[in-house]
């Protein structure tokens, strides 16, 4: 079990200093040291509202769409059920599972959840029936890749000898719809129609438009790389997937490659924007591109980490994007990635983020055990951009002024320069 710890908060300092190079300050160094301190002071802090710390690493975590759940698993065996609205960082049930648990997912309203073990063991829960399973499936073997519908009432799930499973959860007993690709299974995406998106650890996206069909996959698309990464559109009309070559696809429904874009690296995390049709990519050489997915791939704006990037989260607008390196450090931008929101040091590698619809609660895994929670206020994130654009500009106009107004006094008041012409003795009456 784990326990609710307080953790410093951290924050970009003085970010804002590059819109300046007009300011000439070597006159005026004290104002030069004010601007600094008075920029860092209103830049962001990460809104972190509690960490909790389990017994081992914890691998994976997720929040549901309205931000009012989190369910996260770790490597002392149990899962941890909290709910968000609660500022007391206390699960509000736990499980323990006979392994390690390294997957998550819950359902919109957080209603329902799941988790899986290494032993590939599926628990489903019910949010109000503290933590104990509605049902428990085992599957073939561990299970590599999780996901549930948005109503909770599907969970989808593929395991490392490529079974493929639909689990329909319909009483004490899920009906289980059972397919198999070659291979492992490496990543899988479920549309709301129940389209399925998964891709193979030996190369290939398999496309299946209906699992619950005795069809098998509709079409594969093959390329000379395996796809650790893959994401499918709520629509199911086109899919985006991650390479090991280090390129992003864009695929349409009927399996074409319509675009693809060098990245660099493996692409090691890929997040979809459910409504703008954004999507944020990050690799192992920590290279990141934030994406417009249209008729093909638009790079809208990229940033370049020392360490490999471990996960990224988008909201359902596109408008908060975040990211997660080797380092530990959890990022959070506006609408680009070249609009720093605020940062975060987990001091551990992040192995998993995930964030509400909304943008505004993003929870976070690590390797050090614990479990990271921020909130943010709708009345900060709707007035952020106003906060940015003119409370920046009033300090530096009223540090200029000062600066004005002492340069006068120098030469008008006391403490004016002193002048050999002005004290010369001309015999003048003064």
């Amino acid at each position: 079990m784990g326990t609710v710890s307080s953790v410093e908060t951290h924050s970009i300092s003085g970010r804002d200093l590059h819109l300046l190079p007009w300011l000439n300050l070597q006159f005026a160094r004290p104002i030069h040291v004010a601007l600094f301190v008075t920029l860092a002071a209103t830049s962001g802090l990460a809104p972190l509202a509690w960490a909790y710390r389990t017994g081992n690493y914890s691998w994976a975590v997720a929040v549901s769409h309205d931000g009012n759940y989190v369910i996260a698993g770790s490597d002392d065996i149990h899962t941890y059920f909290f709910d968000a609205k609660s500022g007391e960082g206390t699960p509000k049930w736990s499980h323990a599972a006979p392994a390690y648990v390294r997957h998550v997912a819950v359902s919109g309203n957080g209603a329902r959840a799941v988790a899986s073990d290494v032993n590939g063991n599926i628990f489903f829960f019910r949010s109000d029936l503290s933590g104990e399973p509605v049902w428990t499936y085992q599957a073939n073997s561990t299970i590599n890749s999780l996901a549930m519908s948005y109503d909770g009432d599907y969970v989808v799930a593929g395991d490392r000898l490529g079974s493929v499973y639909l689990l329909v959860a319909d009483g004490p007993h899920p009906t289980v719809h059972e397919r198999v690709i070659p291979n492992g299974v490496l990543s899988l995406s479920l549309s709301e129609p129940g389209a399925l998106a998964v891709t193979s650890s030996g190369g290939g996206l398999y496309f299946f438009t209906e699992l619950a069909s005795e069809s098998g996959y509709a079409w594969v698309f093959q390329s000379y790389t395996s796809f650790p990464q893959v994401a499918i559109s709520d629509d199911a009309n086109y899919i985006v997937a991650g390479g090991s070559d280090g390129h992003v696809y864009r695929l349409d429904r009927s399996g074409q490659l319509v675009d693809r874009d060098k990245l660099g690296g493996s692409v090691s995390a890929l997040s979809l924007s459910s409504s703008s049709g954004r999507l944020v990519a990050g690799s192992t050489n920590g290279n990141v591109s934030l994406y417009e997915v249209g008729d093909g791939l638009k790079a809208l704006s990229s940033l370049r980490r020392l360490r490999p990037i471990t996960s990224t989260a988008i909201s359902r607008e596109g408008d908060r994007i975040s990211i997660a390196d080797l380092d530990g450090v959890i990022s959070m931008f506006g609408g680009s990635l070249t609009t720093p929101l605020w940062s975060f040091e987990a001091g551990a590698i992040v192995h998993s983020i995930s964030m509400a619809d909304n943008g505004l609660v993003l929870a976070a895994s690590c390797d050090n055990g614990n479990i990271y929670l921020f909130k943010e206020q709708e009345q900060k994130r709707t007035s952020e951009a106003t906060t940015g654009i003119l409370i920046a500009p009033a300090v530096v106009a009223g540090l200029l002024f000062l600066y004005w107004f002492w340069r006068r006094r120098m030469k008008n008041g006391t403490g004016k320069p002193y002048d050999r012409r002005e004290s010369s003795h001309s015999g003048e009456a003064p």
